[in-house]
């Protein structure tokens, strides 16, 4: 068997040594204190939308379903295929009895 090239093992070993950094770490890094959600739910205020913004989603859902409508539309009108040419005529399967 042929040794190995020195550039594959310093290769190799620089992957471990990136995968040791990324996954094998124990260290954890704290964000700080959490609370728990039902007290950060609590603590913001319920915004409802403004005007401006109800107006835009509105809009952006008319012109979702007319652009939905208008492929439907668009799929139905699709010319069939056309059928076989007389002049090549579909083989004829033979019953050999």
């Amino acid at each position: 068997m042929a040794p190995e090239p020195a550039h594959q093992r310093t290769q190799e070993q620089s992957i471990k040594a990136r995968k040791h950094q990324l996954f094998d770490s124990e260290e954890r890094v704290d964000s700080g204190p959490r609370q728990p959600f039902r007290d950060c739910l609590r603590r913001t205020p319920a915004a409802p939308l403004s005007t401006p913004v109800k107006a835009g989603l509105w809009v952006v859902g008319v012109v979702v379903i007319l652009l939905l409508a208008a492929a439907f539309v668009a799929s139905g009108t699709r010319k069939a295929r056309p059928g076989p040419t007389a002049t090549s005529p579909r083989p004829v399967a033979r019953r050999v009895v």
